[in-house]
C-alpha cells in the first residue's frame, strides 16, 4: 500500500497537519470538534442478551464471530467511506487519517456500545449483565484500546489486506494462558466494520479456526527438534522440514486442512469481532473483476488493561451521561495516527518525509503515549529508518530514494541523527533487542526453534 511522497520535509508537513483546517478542507463533508461528541441516535436498540452470549460463545470456541447487524446508521458509515476514499484516491493519504475527524469516533462509541456498555461488574469478579441492553463482551478490565486502523484496499491498484497472523504473540506458554480469562474470552478483541462490501472479489478476511489451528492456545513453539536441520545436512532438508513449525504450515498441514480456512464476507455496515489469538489475512482480490471498488473498513481494539493498556495517557472513550461521548480532542488524534503509522509502517509503505514527521510528532508528544506503546512506537521509527538506510547505502536503482523523499543531503543526515538520537535515548530497549528482532524476522522464514507471527 505504497503513498507518493509529497514534495516538502518533515516539518512542513506537520505544519500543515497540525492545522485542523488543512483537514476541514481536504475532506468539507466531515467535522471535527474540540468539543464532546454531539449526542447521536443509536443504530439500533443493539442485540438481546440471548444472541449476545451466543456471539460470545462463538468468539471462544471458534476465535471469531459474525456481526450481521449493521454496526452504525447508513449515513455515518457513507460519510466515512467517502472520507477514505477521498484521503487515499484524491490526496494519496492513508486511510488512518480519517481517525482526525469526529465520525470516526462516532462510529467508535458506536463500537463501544455493541461489545460493552451496560455490562456491570461487581467489583468481586462475579460480572453481571444489565437486563436492559448489555454488550458482547463480559467486561474483565476491557477498555478502548486505542489501537484503531482504516484500510482502503483497492485490487486495481494491486493491493492486498494484511498477510497471515497473529495479533498478538506471548512469550511462553503461561503468558499464553494468562491472554485469557478463566472463562474462556480473550483480554485482546478486535472489532472489524466493513464500510464498503468485503467479497472474495475485492478483499475480504479470512481466518482458520480455533479448533483447527494447534497453536492457538498450544503455542507456536514448535515441539522439541522438529524442522530442526543440523549445519551439516542442512543442504538435503526436505521444504517440509524446513517450514514445518510455522504456525500456519502447522495448521495447514494436509490437503484436507485446506479446507478448515474460512472467508468472511461482510456487506457493508456489517463487522466481526476476533481475539488476538486467530491466524487471519485479508485477501488479494480480482482487479479483472465485474464492478469491482475497493473494501474499505476501520478497526477498533479491547484489551485487558493490565494485558495491554490504552495507549494514550489520560484518554478514555466513554459516555458523559447526556448521550454525549468524550473522545480525544485533534492534537492527540493526530498524535495516534502518527504512532500508529509508525507501528504499522511496514504494512503501508510510507515515504521517509511521513516517517519523519510522524517520528517528530510523537517525540514532542512522548509523555502522552503509554510507556510500553511510545517505546515500540520509538523503535518502529528506528527500524524503518534503518531499513531505508540500509537500502539506500546498496546503490541499486530499486532502492535509491525517491526525488521527492527524504534522502541525501542535509534531510539524510538529519534522519540520521534522528536515528542515533533515539538510539541513544532508548539504549535500554534497543541494546540487545534489535538483533533479536532480525532475528525473530529471519526465523518467520528459516528453521529455528522460536516462532513469531505478529500483526
Amino acid at each position: 500500500m505504497s503513498h507518493p511522497s509529497p514534495p516538502s520535509n518533515g516539518s512542513d508537513l506537520l505544519t500543515r497537519w497540525s492545522d485542523a483546517d488543512h483537514w476541514r478542507r481536504l475532506c468539507p463533508h466531515l467535522t471535527i470538534l474540540e468539543d464532546a461528541l454531539p449526542a447521536r441516535s443509536s443504530s439500533g436498540d443493539g442485540c438481546n442478551e440471548a444472541t449476545n452470549e451466543k456471539l460470545l460463545t462463538r468468539l471462544v470456541d471458534d476465535g471469531y464471530a459474525l456481526l450481521d447487524r449493521p454496526a452504525c446508521g447508513d449515513s455515518l458509515r457513507e460519510k466515512l467511506a467517502r472520507g477514505i476514499t477521498d484521503l487515499e484516491e484524491q490526496h494519496s493519504l492513508p486511510a488512518t487519517f480519517v481517525l482526525l475527524f469526529d465520525e470516526a469516533w462516532a462510529l467508535a462509541a458506536e463500537s463501544y456500545k455493541i461489545l460493552l456498555q451496560n455490562n456491570i461488574s461487581s467489583g468481586n469478579g462475579d460480572e453481571k449483565r444489565s437486563p436492559k441492553q448489555s454488550g458482547i463482551l463480559q467486561p474483565h478490565q476491557m477498555a478502548f484500546n486505542f489501537d484503531v486502523l482504516a484500510w482502503h484496499i483497492d485490487p486495481r491498484s494491486g493491493k492486498a489486506g494484511f498477510s497471515p497472523h497473529r495479533d498478538r504473540q506471548p512469550e511462553t506458554m503461561d503468558a499464553l494462558k494468562d491472554s485469557f480469562y478463566p472463562d474462556g474470552q480473550a483480554k485482546y478483541v478486535t472489532h472489524w466494520v466493513a464500510l464498503s462490501d468485503a467479497t472474495p472479489e475485492n478483499s475480504c478476511l479470512y481466518v482458520i479456526p480455533r479448533q483447527f489451528d494447534p497453536g492457538y492456545t498450544g503455542g507456536d513453539d514448535p515441539p522439541e527438534n522438529e524442522g530442526e536441520c543440523s549445519k551439516d545436512d542442512s543442504d538435503e532438508c526436505s521444504e517440509k522440514e524446513q517450514t514445518i513449525s510455522d504456525p500456519l504450515s502447522r495448521a495447514l498441514s494436509t490437503k484436507q486442512s485446506y479446507q478448515n480456512i474460512r472467508a468472511l464476507p461482510r456487506n457493508a455496515g456489517a463487522s466481526v469481532i476476533f481475539t488476538h489469538r486467530i491466524l487471519h489475512w485479508g485477501s488479494r482480490g480480482n482487479p479483472e473483476a465485474l464492478d469491482v471498488r475497493p473494501r474499505i473498513a476501520i478497526s477498533f481494539v479491547y484489551s485487558d488493561v493490565e494485558f495491554e493498556a490504552p495507549y494514550l495517557v489520560g484518554e478514555t472513550l466513554a459516555e458523559d451521561g447526556s448521550g454525549k461521548w468524550r473522545c480525544p480532542p485533534f492534537s492527540i488524534r493526530l498524535l495516534m495516527v502518527c504512532a500508529q503509522l509508525l507501528i504499522y509502517y511496514q504494512r503501508f509503505d510510507l515515504p521517509a518525509s511521513t516517517l519523519r514527521a510522524c517520528y517528530d510528532y510523537c517525540k514532542a508528544n512522548a509523555d502522552k503515549l503509554h510507556e510500553a506503546y511510545r517505546k515500540k512506537v520509538f523503535f518502529e521509527f528506528v527500524k524503518a529508518m534503518k531499513e531505508r538506510m540500509d537500502g539506500s547505502n546498496e546503490g541499486t536503482e530499486e532502492n535509491k530514494p525517491a526525488a521527492n523523499d527524504v534522502g541525501g543531503g542535509d534531510a539524510n543526515s538529519e534522519d540520521e541523527e534522528a536515528l542515533l538520537e533515539e538510539m541513544l535515548d532508548n539504549s535500554d530497549a534497543f541494546d540487545d533487542d534489535y538483533d533479536d528482532l532480525c532475528d525473530d524476522e529471519e526465523e518467520k522464514d528459516g528453521g529455528g526453534k522460536r516462532r513469531k507471527l505478529e500483526g
